[in-house]
């Protein structure tokens, strides 16, 4: 149920950019969370490095909407950048999976597909 990527580059890179990827696939940046420094700021002892991107297709996100109020509580697709003894990765939940799970609409799973495909794209550009 999550797709996961080893990143050529480097995590801080990578977060630098997840915004013009993303835009440049037709999803904006809700915001993010460093986890990382969350973690540790609360005295927690994590070593590693982790961003969460939260990231929206507007038209998608209302279609879903329309759908069913309630899928709201799976929105926005979020994608993870971690890095852990000098390995990045790019990984999210399948939004295909995910969906399946919640809905039996046949709109809404078709609209997942999409996005699976689309958020795919996303997590290959960002990881090369």
């Amino acid at each position: 149920m999550i797709h996961a990527r080893v990143a050529l580059r480097p995590y801080s890179e990578i977060c630098a950019a997840m915004e013009a990827i993303c835009r440049r696939h037709g999803y904006g940046v809700l915001g993010s969370h460093n986890v990382g420094d969350t973690l540790r700021s609360k005295g927690i002892a994590y070593s590693g490095q982790c961003t969460v991107f939260e990231i929206c297709q507007p038209v998608h996100a209302a279609a879903i909407l329309a759908s069913d109020e309630q899928l709201a509580s799976a929105l926005p697709c979020r994608i993870a950048v971690s890095e852990h003894e000098g390995c990045t990765t790019v990984s999210m939940v399948s939004p295909q999976r995910l969906f399946e799970e919640l809905s039996h609409s046949p709109a809404v799973q078709q609209l997942a597909r999409t996005v699976e495909q689309e958020t795919l794209a996303i997590l290959e550009e960002s990881s090369h």
